[in-house]
């Protein structure tokens, strides 16, 4: 499997996990001693700098890398994990003013943001958010190696997942992979929801790995901490990481009571 250095993390769809995952695998990687630079592209949102617990170290943002500041200036180091560091979200209320300040559409300017953070680049992994959309995705989607679209457990969500699959292939992603969220073990027989064997027939998307519901993964958000690393996320992103690195790491490897429910998981 090849070496994947530049990842975006997209869907058409919100509330899918994007911004918990692109963490997740930051965090995964920081973990393993890389250099991240996670970059948060969702205006709407704007919720990495409070996940990440930097709300109040900011002084710039991506909107002032794309009107020409010195990325040393915006990238911010996160304090919880020293190898890694972050560019915030574009303010949706500067929007007009940063794009009316170098004559580009919403999509060319944030292409012409990403172009300068990663010109020079000097990191090991970059992780690159997006919002609830596809456009500003696809302004972005040739500049990095590989393409994770978030799902829930939903055939709705999968099928929004493949659809913004398809939309960034048309506008150059080089590889694409399905990253399933939140996935309640217990949902499948209770509720009939889908298992994961269901999700994957279902999509014409490779699937890379699985985030079981994480009840304390919460919490973590809303205090804006890194979840630790033997939370049950952390470890689920720690999977994916290693099989995006080429590693035949088993879905549920080192979950424990989860291991012992993959056969209702599936």
């Amino acid at each position: 499997m090849p070496s994947y250095k530049r990842l975006l993390i997209a869907s058409s769809k919100g509330g899918v996990g994007k911004s918990t995952t692109a963490l997740g695998l930051a965090s995964a990687y920081a973990r393993q001693g890389k250099r991240v630079l996670l970059i948060d592209l969702d205006p709407t949102s704007r919720s990495l700098d409070m996940l990440t617990g930097s709300e109040d170290d900011a002084l710039f943002d991506f909107g002032d890398v794309i009107i020409g500041i010195e990325p040393e200036k915006v990238i911010i180091p996160v304090k919880a994990q020293p190898s890694l560091f972050f560019v915030p979200a574009l303010r949706l209320e500067k929007t007009d003013e940063i794009c009316e300040a170098v004559s580009l559409t919403p999509e060319k300017a944030v292409r012409k943001g990403v172009e300068t953070l990663l010109d020079g680049f000097e990191y090991d992994i970059c992780i690159c958010d997006t919002g609830g959309g596809i456009s500003l995705p696809c302004a972005v989607a040739d500049l990095f190696d590989l393409a994770l679209i978030t799902s829930e457990q939903s055939k709705t969500s999968v099928r929004a997942a493949e659809y913004a699959a398809s939309e960034l292939e048309k506008n150059g992603a080089k590889t694409l992979r399905l990253v399933i969220c939140s996935f309640d073990i217990t949902a499948v027989k209770k509720e009939n929801r889908a298992g994961i064997i269901e999700m994957i027939d279902s999509s014409a998307l490779a699937c890379i790995g699985v985030v079981p519901f994480d009840p304390s993964l919460q919490s973590s958000q809303d205090k804006g901490v890194i979840p630790p690393e033997k939370a049950l996320s952390s470890v689920a992103y720690r999977n994916i990481a290693r099989r995006i690195d080429g590693f035949d790491t088993r879905l549920f490897d080192g979950m424990g009571k989860i291991q012992k429910k993959r056969i209702k998981a599936l």
